[in-house]
């Protein structure tokens, strides 16, 4: 259950000087000892085509539970994910919903994490077909954590991540890439928690190259994004991930005459669960 999706892990290492104020925290992704956190994720998309004077919406909408589990390496950590629980469906005018849930996911998603989030990708879990429009490993381990600036921020600091990958999935050939501005904004306090606020806003640029039921379908889009992350100062970890993208671009089907214009609306949301 990936889209543009989103972001989310960082561990947050605070020293303080000697006889002064704390110094500020330094973002990037470091563990002690192996940790084992569940996160809460919803997404939600529409996607609109337009045919023949006539406009078609998609929509994709679920709830997802997932187990990550980090372990230290010298270079920053690597994540070893699972779905234990998901609850999704798929809907179109043409037919009946799609209902997806856990069991169409088989394995663990495993890939690593340099200090500033840099994705070396290990293995996919196997993807049944109409699950492959929910979720997508190599999107999900590019896209679930955002990027760091490896180094100490305080209010008003600024980075610059960028991510561009290509490579299969389940149902194709998927390329991507997004550039994302971060900005630490301040601070707030929810259920007790001390958490950092970062806004982040940019673009994400993507296209598909998938086989959908035996016909060979090209989609691209250009979206624009924003959203936020908070981290747990205390925990050391992100609390929360949340962003909105929107956009235009085309699919391309073989019973048209050439690129049908689409539209792309999605939320997404992530949220440290307490164990």
């Amino acid at each position: 259950m990936t889209k543009t999706a989103g972001a989310l892990f960082a561990a947050v290492m605070i020293s303080a000087c000697g006889g002064g104020p704390p110094s500020p925290p330094s973002l990037e992704y470091v563990t002690s000892e192996p940790r084992d956190l569940t996160y809460g994720y919803s997404s939600e998309t529409t996607l609109s085509i337009s045919m023949m004077g006539q406009n078609l919406a998609l929509n994709q909408e679920g709830t997802a539970t997932y187990a990550v589990a980090l372990t230290p390496t010298d270079q920053g950590v690597d994540v070893r994910l699972s779905v234990a629980e998901l609850d999704a469906s798929i809907s179109n005018p043409m037919g009946a919903p799609i209902l997806i849930d856990e069991d169409a996911i088989d394995g663990v998603l495993e890939f690593s994490l340099d200090r500033r989030g840099n994705t070396t990708l290990r293995s996919e879990p196997d993807v049944r077909e109409e699950a492959s429009q929910m979720f997508s490993g190599i999107s999900l381990a590019h896209g679930f954590f955002p990027g760091l600036p490896g180094r100490a921020v305080i209010v008003g600091d600024q980075w610059v991540d960028t991510v561009s990958y290509r490579g299969e999935t389940d149902m194709g050939i998927r390329s991507e890439t997004t550039v994302l501005t971060y900005t630490v904004t301040g601070d707030t306090l929810i259920t007790g928690r001390s958490l950092l606020v970062v806004e982040m806003e940019g673009t994400t640029a993507s296209e598909f190259d998938l086989n959908v039921q035996g016909m060979s379908v090209t989609q691209s889009s250009d979206l624009r994004v924003a959203g936020h992350v908070l981290w747990d100062l205390q925990a050391s970890v992100v609390f929360e991930s949340q962003r909105a993208a929107s956009g235009e671009g085309s699919v391309r089907v073989p019973l048209a005459p050439g690129p049908l214009p689409i539209r792309i609306e999605s939320t997404e949301r992530a949220r440290l669960q307490d164990r």
